[in-house]
């Protein structure tokens, strides 16, 4: 028998927990497994209070977290909800005490028997009522007397025997899906997203790893590709290598409805995958098949087993799409080796991982000039070195364009070359093309929906021309396909700040791990801290991050410092300040957020030339963002100057013809 299921709606959700879902106008609504969970909670205790403690120990029972988990995940619930984007209201913060779902609620349930009135008996065809929870009896069935009371026949016995057998197996525990089997097949499970966990490396040799691991996030790319199904990043399945958790257990963490496990077998020149489906909630194995190719094959290999994964599911690919899981020739072995050892280091983000990266990725192209997606890689790779480690070596800049304009006339097609000539457009030297680069990144994502730093990256530039809805969400999208995107997550908190809600960009500031890109992070923290008021601690923070990052990258920290000393009344210090920070700042790519805490300094100092001319400065210079402009409170001395007024105008109009991008 069915169990039956709750569901709740408020305006146009349903929820329904016992499946995980959430759908807006019979639409899926993307959450991460404790967003969930959160809003389950609060939902079947809507109109009451439910203190913090209580959602904690209720989300995660087993473990110790910080109430700043629980903030961000408060925050995220509102997003997916659209809290505000149509005047719609669910989810209410008490201070000091917890959460409120205030939203009008409907229960019901599906799948309740449904009771007999005691007004209505079954009868027989004599108008005789059937005895209650009797059977109508046949009339041509003529009574039979047992040779013995009580007692069956031996020849009975054996039928006997089998009809409890076969009730055994209907009605106990479904081993192996055996109760499936006998009646004949199983109702379609839904399938809207979906978890590649690491392929197993079964070579014998664990320096084959990361052959295994390339072909775990090729599966994943191929998938995403295809836009059908939510299929979760690299990164996020990553942690699970070699992980012996249960499967649902899995299941419920990535929020998938099914998770598609395997194996990989290198031998000489021939390459073994084996593969299965397995429904997340059930445990319940939907498909499996195995497939061995010759290395040269391996990329028509990898299309098949797409091909066959997206059957399995049953997904209706568009024909424009299908043609990117299509039919593929024959590969150069040597070059895809090298090919996925270049990946294999590129993705963990060090100096020596990247050189590492760059000297396979060479080598590839080297092998194979022709193999579009070594040299998108490698455009990769160049620009990664460019901005977090070489920043000072100028040809790298040429070289990552030229691999990526060689992988683009290759394959036009490619998510990570678009991806990487959009970051190469959106920099100092070509003035930051706000209109190219959104452009890049959002035919990255046509492409591949699933690459989370095309959503960064997009986040970024959205953030800095003040198309903050738009920044919000892309950050959301990108920590909802990879978790672990703290960039992204950093992205949310500074896009906040700039929409002027501190409260909870340090909420979500403080949440990302201290390990990443802590001088970042720390003066978001700061500049959130002193515009709440709290400028003894943003000035603590302040001297700490100049003790742990004395080079103070483009002076962010000394200008802010100014702004300090600014509000203050303390003006010979913030002068002074001001200085320090544009000697710093010289040659420094990023100039522009130190611009404008310069001008809000000599705005606080009442001094609305200097301040609106380094407004003007940090405009021109890639941060024409007037919706901060037109609300931050410490850029009110200027709002009655006519200067001001017209600097505004003009960034309005440059804002609106963004908004038609």
């Amino acid at each position: 028998m069915r169990q039956p299921r709750r569901i709740y709606e408020f305006g146009p959700f349903r929820l329904i927990p016992e499946e995980r879902q959430l759908l807006r106008d019979h639409e899926s609504v993307s959450l991460t497994a404790k967003a969930f969970d959160l809003l389950v909670v609060l939902v079947e205790n809507s109109g009451q209070l439910v203190e913090k403690a209580e959602l904690m120990q209720r989300i995660w029972p087993d473990s110790f977290v910080e109430e700043a988990n629980l903030s961000v995940n408060v925050s995220a619930l509102r997003r997916a909800l659209g809290e505000g984007t149509d005047g719609a209201r669910y989810v209410e913060t008490v201070p000091r005490h917890g959460y409120r779902f205030v939203a009008s609620v409907e229960e019901s349930w599906v799948g309740l028997a449904q009771p007999s009135s005691p007004d209505v008996r079954d009868t027989t065809d004599d108008g005789e009522p059937v005895p209650q929870g009797g059977r109508r009896p046949s009339p041509a069935a003529p009574a039979v007397t047992p040779p013995h009371s009580g007692a069956l026949p031996r020849h009975w016995l054996p039928a006997l025997v089998g009809i409890l057998l076969v009730s055994a197996m209907l009605l106990g525990p479904n081993a192996g899906g055996l109760r499936e089997r006998l009646l004949g097949g199983v109702a379609p499970v839904r399938i809207q997203s979906v978890a590649v966990l690491p392929l197993e490396n079964q070579s014998g040799d664990l320096s084959q790893d990361y052959f295994a691991d390339g072909l775990t996030e090729v599966l994943i790319t191929d998938l995403a590709k295809t836009g059908v199904v939510r299929v979760m990043a690299r990164p996020s399945v990553m942690q699970y290598k070699g992980s012996r958790k249960p499967v649902p257990e899995i299941g419920r963490e990535l929020n998938v409805d099914v998770l598609l496990t395997g194996s990989v077998r290198r031998s000489g020149g021939r390459v073994r995958i084996a593969v299965r489906m397995i429904h997340a909630q059930t445990d319940r194995t939907l498909w499996t098949d195995s497939y061995e190719r010759d290395l040269r094959d391996v990329l028509a290999m990898q299309r098949e087993v797409t091909r066959d994964v997206l059957g399995a599911i049953r997904a209706k690919v568009s024909q424009q799409k299908q043609v990117r899981v299509g039919s593929v020739g024959p590969v150069n072995p040597e070059a895809y080796d090298h090919y996925l050892r270049g990946k294999f280091h590129l993705h963990r983000q060090n100096k020596e991982d990247n050189e590492a990266a760059i000297l396979a990725l060479e080598r590839a192209v080297e092998a194979d000039p022709a193999f579009a997606p070594a040299q998108a890689e490698l455009a990769q790779a160049y620009t990664w070195k460019l901005f977090l480690f070489a920043p000072e070596e100028r040809k790298l800049a040429e070289k990552a364009f030229m691999a990526a304009e060689k992988a683009l006339a290759l394959d036009p097609n490619s998510a990570v070359a678009h991806l990487a000539r959009g970051r190469l457009l959106w920099t100092p030297a070509n003035n930051f093309p706000h209109e190219k680069a959104i452009r890049e990144y959002r035919r990255a994502l046509a492409l591949n929906p699933n690459l989370d730093e095309a959503r960064n990256q997009l986040a970024l530039v959205y953030c800095h021309i003040g198309a903050f809805d738009e920044a919000l969400r892309e950050s959301h999208e990108a920590v909802t396909t990879n978790p672990n995107n703290n960039l992204a997550q950093f992205r949310a908190g500074q896009t906040l700040n700039f929409q002027g809600k501190y409260e909870e960009a340090l909420t979500v500031l403080r949440a990302i791990p201290g390990d990443v890109n802590p001088s970042l992070v720390g003066y978001q923290i700061a500049w959130a801290l002193y515009n709440l008021g709290k400028k003894e601690e943003a000035a603590a923070t302040l001297e700490q991050l100049l003790k742990d990052h004395p080079e103070d990258s483009g002076g962010l920290f000394t200008s802010v410092q100014a702004v300090l000393a600014a509000s203050a009344g303390r003006d010979r210090e913030a002068e002074a300040k001001i200085r320090s920070a544009v000697e710093i700042g010289k040659g420094f790519g990023h100039f522009h957020h130190t611009a404008y805490h310069i001008a809000c300094a000599y705005a606080l100092m009442d001094k609305p030339g200097q301040a609106i001319e380094w407004l003007e400065a940090a405009a021109d210079d890639g941060f024409p963002c007037y919706p901060l402009y037109a609300s931050d409170a410490n850029l009110d001395p200027l709002r009655q100057d006519a200067r001001f007024a017209a600097f505004l105008a003009k960034m309005r109009r440059q804002w609106e013809r963004y908004r038609t991008i």
